[in-house]
């Protein structure tokens, strides 16, 4: 077995792009795939302390992530979670490329982005799924169109 790096930087930074090559899918080949993804699964909850609980939260059901001071307010599809903490730290542990950050307070999953309108001061507006819409400041606007392949 060979194993390679090839560095893409069309790749967002929190991607990893994992081919797997072989003359034929034999046993080992759907082994290691499948080791792939339990690697892959481990990721796809993040457990978040909220009052004197933990909850555990599908990543890809988060559709943005606020913070105002030391308060994290987390959007999903069923709830919204306040929590103390830092955005930064936050999305580190997600850690997963279908976030980006669209303002100094808010992170936005691109998996649940609809649209984008031009605001009256110039900022874009990103309106998400659940009828949430945020704030697309000037700062951060290059990254996120660069991570929308425009």
């Amino acid at each position: 077995m060979k194993i390679n790096f090839n560095q893409d930087d069309k790749i967002p930074k929190n991607e990893i792009d994992v081919t797997v090559k072989a003359a034929n899918f034999s046993n080992e080949v759907q082994e290691l795939m499948k080791k792939l993804e339990e690697l892959n699964s481990k990721f796809s909850v993040v457990p978040l302390s909220v009052d004197d609980r933990v909850v555990m939260v599908q990543i890809d059901q988060i559709i943005a992530i606020e913070v105002f001071e030391n308060e994290l307010t987390i959007y999903t599809h069923e709830n919204v979670y306040r929590l103390r903490g830092q955005l930064k730290k936050m999305v580190e542990r997600i850690n997963d490329g279908n976030f980006v950050q669209i303002s100094k307070n808010t992170v936005i999953n691109l998996n649940h982005l609809d649209s984008l309108e031009t605001a009256f001061s110039g900022n874009m507006t990103a309106f998400l799924t659940d009828d949430l819409k945020f704030s697309v400041s000037r700062k951060y606007l290059t990254e996120l169109k660069r991570q929308l392949g425009m």
